[in-house]
């Protein structure tokens, strides 16, 4: 299938991000704001956000009041490729990713995520567009998968009881036919999520993702806990699911440059909130 490149899909602009604490305080903010504006079922709801603040709360960083997280970084994100963003643990990588996704607030700069593939002047920007709605195109996939108590089935379809999804309709063949590449039968779709490997919990987390179809996909370690034959499932996976629709676009966290960089088509490197890209 022949994708073109050349088209900008995704773009950041001059973007800062300060300590822990103000995101925390315009964190709270934009969770009200939210809550105001989108209505969804309680239960599942409630289920859902506990599991993902539990998560969150590995990662935070230090709370230092006025530290920068993020100094004025600046990048496009083309259609059809692959970019590989590197750099050590602390180095904001994971703080830049959830920015971008809507899940983090900035402290400066904007976002953009373009709809026409022929025109740079028809977009969204992050600051004019319900969260909601901006997670449905700007999607994140962390290391740790996270899965509600049920059968595989059951977190598949998940997503679509919350309000934001609600107009889709769940594909069972659409997931039947990924199992198969991922030498798993249709079986698979009844076993119970608390029984499966971690890797076999990543591999659900990540069709639970890629089903919804956003536009621009974060990806922040997804493989780092893996064992290399399911680490390669994932990656193909991932893989031809960009290269199935040209208004895709992947951003790729990794310490693992030795499986992942033959696929870049472009490398960043952030260093104590600084980002830098390739020529």
């Amino acid at each position: 299938m022949s994708i073109d490149t050349d088209k900008v899909l995704f773009e950041f602009d001059n973007l800062w991000v300060h300590s822990q604490r103000t995101i925390n305080a315009h964190s709270i903010k934009d969770s009200k704001e939210a809550s105001n504006k989108i209505s969804m079922p309680s239960s599942i709801y409630q289920k859902w956000t506990s599991k993902l603040t539990g998560n969150a709360s590995l990662d935070k960083e230090p709370s230092t009041p006025d530290r920068t997280l993020i100094s004025g970084a600046s990048g496009t994100l083309l259609s059809g490729q692959v970019t590989v963003l590197t750099g050590v643990s602390g180095s904001g990588k994971s703080v830049l990713l959830r920015v971008l996704a809507g899940l983090l607030p900035m402290s400066g700069g904007t976002v953009r995520l373009h709809y026409n593939e022929t025109s740079n002047n028809d977009y969204s920007n992050i600051h004019e567009t319900a969260p909601t709605r901006w997670r449905k195109q700007v999607a994140l996939l962390a290391q740790h998968p996270q899965l509600l108590d049920g059968s595989v089935l059951e977190n598949l379809q998940m997503p679509y009881q919350l309000h934001a999804h609600q107009s889709q309709t769940f594909d069972r063949d659409w997931h039947v036919a990924q199992l198969e590449h991922l030498d798993r039968s249709a079986d698979f779709l009844q076993q119970d999520a608390k029984h499966l490997s971690g890797g076999e919990r990543q591999l659900v987390n990540t069709l639970r993702l890629l089903q919804l179809s956003p536009k621009v996909l974060l990806l922040d370690e997804p493989t780092a806990a893996l064992d290399m034959d399911t680490s390669a499932q994932l990656v193909n996976l991932l893989i031809s699911w960009l290269h199935a629709d040209a208004q895709r676009t992947l951003l790729w966290v990794t310490h693992d440059t030795k499986d992942i960089m033959p696929l870049a088509n472009r490398h960043w490197h952030m260093q104590t909130g600084v980002l830098t890209a390739d020529s």
